[in-house]
């Protein structure tokens, strides 16, 4: 989001002289939202916050039992990620599951490549150089 769009949210939020809430406003986003908020023209918004809350990315065994799951829901009952792949897409991604997705997705295109069948932290590091 724009920091232009953060001072328009604040003034259509004043509407009708702040005499009653009339457009709660819900902002969700990665950490640069942080950054933005504590923009100078973006104080007026952000002073009218009134709950916040932080979430952190996945923990390890979060994220091996993440990339288990979604391979249970496609039929999968071997695992077909070494350990040492799952710690790769965990450091890759940060714990964040957007990335962690394309990782895993790359990870796999690269071991079928090489026709692997366990994708391996290197199939990780590949499929990290293809994203941005």
């Amino acid at each position: 989001m724009r920091l232009e769009v953060f001072a328009q949210l604040h003034a259509i939020s004043q509407f009708d002289m702040d005499s009653k809430p009339i457009m709660p406003i819900v902002l969700a986003g990665q950490n640069n939202l942080l950054d933005k908020r504590m923009f100078h023209t973006s104080r007026p918004l952000s002073s009218r916050v009134i709950g916040r809350s932080h979430l952190e990315g996945l923990k390890q065994k979060d994220m091996a039992a993440y990339i288990k799951h979604h391979l249970q829901i496609a039929g999968i009952k071997e695992q077909l990620f070494s350990e040492e792949a799952v710690l790769a897409i965990h450091q890759g991604s940060g714990g964040l599951l957007r990335r962690a997705n394309f990782l895993a997705k790359g990870a796999l295109i690269a071991a079928a490549a090489e026709q692997c069948k366990v994708v391996s932290a290197e199939h990780v590091r590949m499929a990290s150089t293809e994203i941005i």
